[in-house]
């Protein structure tokens, strides 16, 4: 994304409406799925100052507010991404679509996904944005931002013209670190990255810098969030404490590291549209169908990824590396949630053939296809995220009433989670 871009998309933002502003809401008939609890229960839910104040029998005596009558329809946490870079849609050929951070907030909502964390984008404008929403300014999902990527000289991140913060030493980390915190971001992210792409690889910070990232953000009360390549990343920047480490590396997984994001209490972002999608959706492009998805983004670049690339593309060698990882990818996946891994959902959008908003839902699909339950599928996508933020987006009294009402069950049918009826963001019903 251009810094020329950047100016423009922060002057759209300036003139976004407000929020909606929550108030007293009853949901009738409803069939209440709980995921922190895995229940489903039949009846009402009450919301009074954004929260779930608890399920009566009945209306209550002398309520005011709003009723929503379910009618038997099923009501989940909205959903979370935990990983995307918010200025658009990629398309295959062709111009992409930019949104910048407001306009992914807007159709992120309007996907069901009512909060994301945007893991790289020019640091003052994203925090400006994302602090524009925080005073009442800035409709649709709710921002979380880490700011810059910290990389190493020449690291990942660096080479899309976006300034970021390069860390090749601890003594950096402690500088960086410091200077960020001052800006508040609501995690860090770094870069540690020994894989080898293509035959193609770039410099990444050594452990000891990534030690130190970790240890000055702690410091500042900040969770660290550590793109990874190899097994033996995970396993680094695991036991130097990151909260969290994104992406699924290719090859043998060790037998001990689940264990040991276990014991450490690590979250994995797996991002498995990113690393498979654009494969699966030239192998089948009835995947692209979605009625959800053609709401969400613009037609001609769906269109883009139903046509396989030219050999000469770029895209070629993308979708050829997709091809020798994705049986792998799912089998990891798969391993670690059985051990007890926490799973976050993120879909690292920005990139080729992964959607702003949707394709959350294609994460939930690929996290039952790597053998979750559909329980375990639907937390990674909000209780899960509730915990990693210290907030409580579960559907227990006092949780936050941000909602999705479904035409289906998504506990029968995880692909249940694209058919939104209503959407209801700190107890206000919102209008697409």
């Amino acid at each position: 994304m251009r810094l020329s871009l950047l100016a423009a998309l922060a002057v759209i933002a300036g003139f976004l409406p407000t929020q909606a502003i929550a108030q007293d809401l009853l949901i009738t008939n409803a069939r209440v799925v709980d995921p922190g609890e895995r229940l489903i229960t039949a009846g009402n839910l009450l919301v009074r100052d954004g929260r779930i104040a608890g399920f009566p029998e009945k209306r209550p005596a002398g309520f005011t507010g709003t009723v929503v009558d379910a009618q038997g329809r099923w009501v989940i946490p909205a959903l979370t991404d935990m990983h995307t870079h918010s200025f658009g849609n990629s398309a295959a050929t062709g111009p992409g679509e930019m949104l910048g951070p407001a306009g992914v907030a807007k159709v992120a909502l309007r996907a069901g996904v009512a909060r994301y964390l945007d893991l790289f984008s020019q640091e003052d404008f994203i925090f400006g944005v994302r602090n524009n929403q925080r005073a009442g300014n800035v409709p649709g999902a709710e921002i979380f931002a880490a700011g810059p990527c910290l990389t190493a000289t020449s690291g990942h991140c660096s080479e899309y013209g976006v300034p970021t913060r390069i860390v090749d030493t601890p003594e950096d980390a402690e500088r960086e670190v410091t200077a960020l915190a001052a800006k508040h971001p609501d995690v860090v992210k770094i870069v540690y990255d020994n894989a080898t792409y293509s035959s193609r690889s770039m410099p990444t910070v050594n452990r000891a810098t990534l030690e130190a990232v970790i240890a000055v953000a702690k410091e500042h009360g900040l969770k660290t969030v550590v793109h990874i390549g190899t097994w033996q990343d995970l396993r680094d920047a695991v036991e130097a404490g990151a909260a969290a480490v994104t992406h699924t590396p290719r090859g043998q997984m060790p037998d001990d590291l689940p264990a040991l994001m276990v014991a450490h209490g690590a979250f994995h972002i797996p991002t498995l549209g990113v690393q498979g999608d654009f494969a699966r959706y030239l192998e089948d492009p009835a995947l692209l169908d979605s009625p959800l998805l053609a709401e969400v983004v613009r037609g001609d670049v769906i269109q883009s990824y139903r046509q396989a690339p030219d050999s000469g593309s770029r895209f070629a060698g993308w979708v050829a590396w997709q091809h020798s990882i994705i049986s792998a990818n799912l089998d990891a996946v798969s391993h670690l949630a059985k051990a007890g891994v926490l799973m976050l959902t993120g879909t690292d959008a920005g990139n080729p053939a992964v959607f702003q908003g949707y394709s959350v839902h294609r994460e939930l699909r690929l996290l039952v296809e790597a053998g979750l339950s559909t329980w375990d599928a639907l937390a990674a996508s909000t209780t899960s995220p509730g915990r990693f933020f210290g907030r409580d987006w579960g559907l227990s009294v006092g949780s936050e009433a941000t909602l999705l009402v479904l035409d289906g069950s998504p506990i029968d049918d995880i692909r249940n989670t694209e058919r939104i009826h209503t959407i209801i963001q700190r107890g206000a019903v919102v209008t697409p």
